[in-house]
């Protein structure tokens, strides 16, 4: 027995640590065996394009990913040319010496590198060890503090495990930066209960591993951003010693996530002398939501709100389905397209317009728009299906002609073209997460099961899951993506409570023979 740190368990033999660590890769990797291919989405074209410009831009040449895509795409042109049919890319703002900054130049970069060497699949492997390493640390930490009744290899494969009936393997089979945002969580959740007790080598692992997480998607910044006040809170509470730590060290990975902005604003300018501008997501969210649209038929025309550009935009057509948030950002048809339809330089006015558009809005009406992010958020809480990463015909037929993918290519696998098995499988995982999240309260309220510090972790863990919903529900528009990429945190930190719990237990039990 390892008194000395006071665990219960034997040091596991170096062929079981490895057994259970190899169990939750295949569980992690579940799907995509199935599958027997990566998921995709419409926007992974995109990341692998802007991937292969950055490396262009930074002199490293090699063969284009898009090279068949875009042949087909030129002679399509030239087609709809000759028709005199026209269509225009629904992919970027067109403004001229524009960079669309919607997209993390991180992750693209890494999504190019891994296109280019034929090995798109890296990015699930990447994913799966972002996930391990994430609960690893806490878990790590934990055992030295208390102990626990099984090994840490175990204590880290079991809540991987559990999670792995959730939603966890369809993000980690999903060729999106969508697996940062739970490993952020995580991240940010262990520096703020156990960064006072971690060893310096600990502490960098998990500022590097959050950093990455913070600059693969611009969601994430506004999540770890939200995160910060909660980091400083939760750190007081627990104690009073040394409390600025864990907020300093997730302001550290915030910082990098503001730095890694701007140095995109300064590569784009120094390489293209282009400005990096970002959809108007906010504006399309609070013209849906009412605030916005309230605001811009009182106060518009007026030549020195941008936004009113748009405002005149959408009197093009009386459609109703036109002020849908999606439809404002990306739609392109007479019917439905608003933005999108508007010259190069006014789309750039009206995105670079969105944050001050959105406090114009909130002086003006602060009771309805803040009770509209309140209503998103909610909405957002409970949409948590995986159906947005199984693609459909016309993301296969969007993705078809790249290259990149080491064992096959963009198409559909053997789960995604017949999808009769959603329905049930959407219905087990909200059963699942609800029992999980009944277990995480019922592990927290009770006194004396789990120490203090492991139930502020999934107190954490929760109110993380809460700022993704605000920021994806209320910033971007609700969506089942953004709910079912988090949503696996519930079951894995169940398992975490409960394998605590147990420990509990068998020291009551010791205890009682002792004496």
């Amino acid at each position: 027995m390892a008194e000395r740190n006071g665990s219960v368990a034997d040091r596991p033999s170096f062929g079981r640590a490895v057994l259970w660590i190899a169990l939750a890769v295949l569980a992690c990797l579940s799907v995509f065996l199935v599958n027997g291919r990566p998921l995709f989405y419409f926007d992974t074209v995109g990341y692998i394009s802007q991937g292969h410009t950055a490396l262009r831009q930074l002199g490293i040449r090699g063969e284009s990913p898009l090279a068949a895509r875009i042949e087909k795409q030129e002679a399509e042109r030239a087609a709809n040319a000759a028709a005199g049919l026209a269509k225009p890319d629904m992919a970027e703002i067109e403004a001229e010496n524009t960079v669309d900054g919607s997209r993390s130049s991180v992750y693209a970069l890494l999504t190019g590198i891994m296109a280019r060497l034929h090995a798109i699949e890296g990015l699930i492997l990447l994913n799966v060890a972002a996930v391990l390493v994430a609960l690893w640390l806490p878990m790590r930490v934990a055992a030295r503090r208390w102990g626990l009744p099984v090994p840490v290899s175990q204590a880290v494969a079991m809540p991987v495990i559990v999670a792995s009936l959730g939603s966890l393997p369809f993000f980690i089979a999903y060729l999106m930066p969508d697996t940062f945002a739970p490993v952020l969580l995580l991240v940010v959740a262990t520096l703020t209960v156990f960064s006072r007790q971690m060893r310096p080598w600990e502490v960098l692992l998990a500022v590097a591993l959050g950093s990455l997480a913070i600059v693969s998607h611009l969601s994430h910044l506004a999540i770890g951003v939200l995160m910060v006040p909660v980091s400083a809170l939760v750190a007081v509470i627990l104690s009073r010693r040394r409390w600025w730590l864990p907020p300093a060290l997730v302001l550290v990975i915030v910082g990098i996530g503001f730095a890694e902005q701007s140095v995109l604003r300064s590569a784009a300018k120094a390489m293209s002398d282009a400005e990096v501008v970002i959809k108007p997501y906010i504006t399309a969210r609070l013209i849906q939501d009412g605030p916005g649209m309230t605001y811009l038929d009182k106060h518009c025309p007026d030549e020195n709100i941008p936004t009113c550009k748009l405002h005149a935009a959408l009197q093009w057509s009386d459609d109703p389905y036109r002020i849908t948030a999606s439809h404002i950002v990306f739609e392109t048809s007479a019917r439905l397209g608003s933005f999108r339809l508007m010259t190069p330089e006014d789309q750039k006015a009206v995105a670079d317009d969105q944050i001050g558009f959105f406090f114009d809005v909130l002086k003006d009406q602060p009771v309805a728009t803040f009770m509209a992010f309140l209503k998103n958020t909610f909405i957002q809480s409970g949409w948590v299906a995986v159906d947005l990463t199984i693609p459909t015909d016309k993301i296969v037929a969007q993705n078809e002609d790249v290259s990149g993918l080491a064992f096959s290519t963009f198409d559909h696998g053997r789960i995604t073209r017949d999808t009769s098995w959603l329905g049930p499988l959407t219905a087990w995982h909200e059963i699942f997460y609800v029992l999980s999240l009944v277990v995480i309260l019922a592990l927290v309220l009770l006194p004396r099961r789990v120490p203090g510090e492991v139930k502020a972790l999934a107190v954490m863990v929760i109110l993380g899951i809460l700022a993704n919903a605000l920021v994806c529900g209320g910033i971007s528009q609700p969506s089942t993506r953004y709910g079912a990429r988090v949503i696996w945190l519930l079951p894995l930190i169940a398992t975490v409570m409960v394998v605590f719990a147990r420990r509990a237990r068998q020291f009551d039990a010791a205890t009682e023979v002792r004496g």
